[in-house]
């Protein structure tokens, strides 16, 4: 895939996460107004897991539309200066 379908994907699984962000939010402020007896967890996982993979899909797109992990390995794998050489 290209870098700007990567980037227009990261862009739209962020929007996706901001909806699902709001969402749980609001059965949060809901399970917060019910009483006791009429709370039920399911509600919070129903909301909670789809938030999770869409947070980790948006994740992995902005790391390949910014090439995040080749310029990690970079870094990471450059060689060492000779002692007494000038910097760079």
């Amino acid at each position: 895939m290209s870098t700007i379908t990567h980037a227009l994907l990261a862009i739209v699984l962020t929007l996706f996460v901001a909806a699902q962000a709001r969402s749980f939010v609001f059965v949060m402020r809901c399970r917060r107004a019910e009483p006791n007896g009429r709370r039920r967890r399911t509600d919070v996982l129903w909301t909670s897991i789809p938030l999770l993979i869409v947070l980790a899909l948006a994740a992995r797109s902005w790391v390949a539309a910014f090439d995040l992990e080749r310029a990690a390995s970079a870094a990471v794998s450059a060689p060492a200066p000779e002692p007494g050489a000038p910097p760079r």
